[in-house]
């Protein structure tokens, strides 16, 4: 995940967009993260990950996935 600071953020907006189609960019103001941009199209498989990664040891975790997967889906749109 790269890291750009709002300033450079600003100057140089188009090619950050550009490159969030490609990974993560975190923009920071005073070494701090504000905010993330994030390709659309992977970020439901991401959150999924994420929330996937909250189950007790032991449970696959098939059914919550879905439901999971579900609700993201909703929210996006899909």
């Amino acid at each position: 995940m790269r890291r750009v600071n709002i300033t450079e953020f600003r100057n140089n907006i188009f090619h950050y967009f550009e490159l969030c189609t490609k990974e993560d960019i975190c923009v920071t103001k005073n070494g701090k993260v504000i905010g993330v941009l994030s390709n659309p199209d992977d970020s439901y498989f991401k959150a999924l990950f994420r929330l996937s990664g909250c189950l007790k040891n032991g449970d696959n975790g098939s059914e919550y996935k879905e439901i999971i997967g579900e609700e993201i889906m909703k929210k996006c749109g899909y």
